[in-house]
C-alpha cells in the first residue's frame, strides 16, 4: 500500500508560484478545481509571467514572503493530505506571515481545513478563507477577485 500511495501522489499536480511582490501561491490539485482557482489568483494579482517561477517545495525561502495564499480541496472533511505534508513541513517558516486559504469542496464546510491550516501553520495570520463549492467554480474568478479585494491581496 505505501508503495501504491507514493506513485500516487507522485502522478498529482502540486504547484506554487509567485503571485504579487511578496506573495508566494502554493496550491495543490487532484481534480483541477483548485487549479483554477489559483490561475485566477495569478491571472488577478500580476502583471509579469515571468513572476511565477516553478518552487521546488522543499526549498521555498519563505523570508521573501509577506503573504502565502494556499488553495486546497477538502478531502473527508480535511485538508488534502498533500498539503498538509507540505504545510507540515514548511509551516513554522510561515510565522507571521498573512495566510489567504482557498478551499474547494462538493458540499461539505470547510471548518476542518481552516482547523488543519491553523494547527500546521500556528503563528500565521489568517485571511477569511475562500470557499468555493464545486458547482460555484464557473463563477471563480469572480470570487476569488472579490476575496483578494476583501482580505487586501489584490494589486490591481
Amino acid at each position: 500500500m505505501k508503495k501504491l500511495l507514493i506513485a500516487t501522489l507522485l502522478g498529482l499536480t502540486a504547484a506554487s508560484a509567485q503571485v504579487q511582490a511578496k506573495t508566494l501561491l502554493v496550491y495543490y490539485s487532484f481534480t483541477g478545481n483548485i487549479e483554477k482557482a489559483a490561475v485566477a489568483v495569478k491571472d488577478q494579482t500580476s502583471n509579469d509571467a515571468s513572476s511565477y517561477p516553478a518552487i521546488d517545495p522543499v526549498d521555498v525561502d519563505f523570508s521573501k514572503y509577506d503573504t502565502v495564499i494556499i488553495g486546497t480541496p477538502l478531502w473527508w472533511s480535511n485538508m488534502a493530505a498533500p498539503m498538509q505534508t507540505f504545510l507540515f513541513h514548511n509551516g513554522k517558516a510561515m510565522a507571521g506571515k498573512k495566510i489567504g486559504l482557498i478551499v474547494s469542496s462538493a458540499s461539505s464546510g470547510i471548518s476542518g481545513v481552516e482547523r488543519d491550516a491553523k494547527r500546521l501553520i500556528p503563528e500565521g495570520n489568517f485571511t477569511k478563507s475562500l470557499w468555493i463549492r464545486s458547482s460555484q467554480f464557473s463563477s471563480a474568478p469572480k470570487m476569488v477577485a472579490e476575496w483578494l479585494k476583501a482580505n487586501g491581496l489584490a494589486s490591481k
